[in-house]
């Protein structure tokens, strides 16, 4: 039964509406994001209290996400707001302002809730164990450290995006003297808190910020492959990145792709917050979680109804998702890395290669996955394949394994290979790409070995003679049309292990 659930998330800078749903089959979507620009913190009086224009822009809001839920037939609304609403010293009077004119209960998320979703979003979809987490809204700035997946220490600072542009940024730039009083404050800011020292592990961001100056530095460094969820920039692209930012003029930064035109006025002194951190931290790396907040509460939402805490295997919950949004038979992929299995085993058996730890490991996922682009198209697979994984944020796996992934899972041959890997030359050296020749052709000859999609060939023996090698089928009826495409694809596996590969036939009797 299909169920849906709108998280409103009433932050300081901005206020969006998310739809989330949830199928019949346990996959889980978003399915609509839309946003305003309140600028709460700017309605702050000198007194502390949200101004009577700055309700009337949240309830004139939050009536436009009512009519939208109610349009896509969302039943369940969670409202939640944070820093602005949780410190104004009027917070009781504008829930229940709010509540008499849209019917809203606004749950006021505490500091600690605060972070502890920030937190929940980065453990249940990516690979990071170990780690600091910042989100730095429009009036406050969570920081948190997790162990084991393990939330161990939170912090609010009092100060966000907004707050630390109207304190320490006169004109339409930070100038220099602005900076070094930011920075100071920063670092006064993080001595306070004891628990902040160097571990040697990434800082993960979560938030509009962070998304923001992961996307330029996406394209400033020309980045090919689309997503930013899961990416990382080494300790000194993220400093360079953010002096680039700084310097730049509000003329350039509006011409600047991947940053948002509502964030101009408020990037410089919301990134130096995050590279100071990352500073003073000492961080090798800085990686992006492009689920935060939101997504925190819907995870909260939807592990409880399936009497779950958090994710055990977020890579494996990532794949079964992926595998049921493209409608993979799962019993002929099981057979794939059956026959993958005993092709590769078989080749070290007979001394033909020397294995990689990796490499298992990559081609039972490959498998699992093998050209799943015929969902959209049987005569282009391959190249729909490499779109759909590449495209995909594949939660749990980072950008290397992710184009790894992809690349064997859609194998074709050595020179598509080869284009495909052009643009990332740190990746994949020599011994990478012959590991990814070897493990694609294989995929390759076990998917022509299945053709027509009956499990035919029930095993793979190999043997070696004096002329190459032998792989055996043990069939348990004709497998005509399997050895026609067999022999036709076998080139590929010879190419890589540079050896001539000669398939025999064993009928078993049935």
């Amino acid at each position: 039964m299909e169920k849906k659930l709108a998280v409103i998330d009433i932050g300081s800078n901005s206020i969006r509406n998310v739809i989330f749903e949830v199928n019949g089959h346990g996959q889980y979507f978003e399915r609509l994001n839309v946003k305003e620009v309140a600028r709460l913190s700017s309605h702050i009086t000198d007194d502390n209290e949200l101004s009577d224009s700055g309700i009337e822009a949240l309830i004139e809001t939050l009536n436009h996400f009512r009519w939208l839920n109610d349009h896509h037939g969302v039943k369940e609304v969670l409202p939640v707001a944070t820093a602005a609403i949780r410190n104004a010293s009027n917070s009781d009077a504008i829930l229940e302002e709010v509540r008499q004119a849209t019917g809203m209960e606004i749950r006021l998320l505490s500091d600690y809730e605060e972070a502890f979703y920030g937190y929940s979003a980065i453990v249940n979809s990516t690979y990071i164990e170990d780690g600091y987490s910042v989100d730095i809204g429009g009036g406050s700035m969570e920081v948190t450290y997790f162990k084991d997946r393990e939330l161990v220490f939170y912090h609010s600072f009092p100060f966000g995006a907004v707050t630390l542009t109207e304190d320490f940024m006169k004109g339409d730039t930070l100038s220099k003297d602005e900076r070094k009083q930011l920075t100071s404050f920063l670092k006064k800011s993080f001595k306070d808190i004891d628990w902040l020292v160097p571990h040697g592990i990434p800082l993960v961001g979560v938030g509009g910020t962070a998304r923001n100056l992961v996307r330029v530095e996406q394209s400033l460094s020309l980045f090919p492959l689309e997503g930013i969820h899961q990416y990382t920039i080494g300790a000194d692209r993220l400093h360079d990145v953010v002096d680039e930012l700084i310097d730049m003029s509000s003329k350039q930064l509006g011409r600047l792709d991947g940053l948002s035109k509502d964030r101009i006025d408020i990037i410089a002194p919301a990134v130096t917050a995050i590279d100071e951190l990352a500073k003073y931290l000492k961080v090798p790396e800085f990686m992006m979680s492009n689920n935060g907040l939101r997504e925190g509460l819907f995870y909260e939402y939807y592990l409880k109804e399936n009497n779950r805490v958090r994710f055990g295997d977020v890579k494996e919950e990532s794949f079964r998702h992926f595998e049921k949004q493209y409608d993979v038979d799962p019993i002929r992929h099981k057979h794939l890395i059956h026959l993958a299995r005993q092709i590769y085993t078989g080749l070290i058996e007979t001394k033909t290669i020397k294995p990689k730890p990796f490499e298992p490991g990559l081609l039972e996922g490959a498998c699992r996955l093998a050209y799943v682009g015929e969902y959209i198209d049987h005569n282009n697979k391959s190249d729909h394949t490499f779109h759909l994984i590449t495209t995909n944020d594949f939660k749990g796996m980072n950008n290397e394994d992710r184009l790894a992934l992809a690349l064997v899972t859609s194998y074709k041959s050595r020179r598509l290979l080869e284009q495909h890997i052009e643009g990332f030359p740190e990746w994949f050296d020599s011994k990478m790409l012959k590991s990814l020749e070897l493990l694609g052709s294989i995929v390759k000859l076990v998917d022509a070995l299945d053709l027509t999609e009956r499990q035919v060939v029930e095993d793979i023996d190999v043997s070696a003679t004096d002329e190459g090698l032998v792989l055996t089928l043990h069939t348990h009826s004709s497998p005509r049309f399997e050895v026609q495409r067999g022999i036709r694809h076998k080139k590929h596996l010879e190419r890589a292990i540079d050896q001539t590969i000669e398939l025999r036939v064993e009928e078993r009797d049935s």
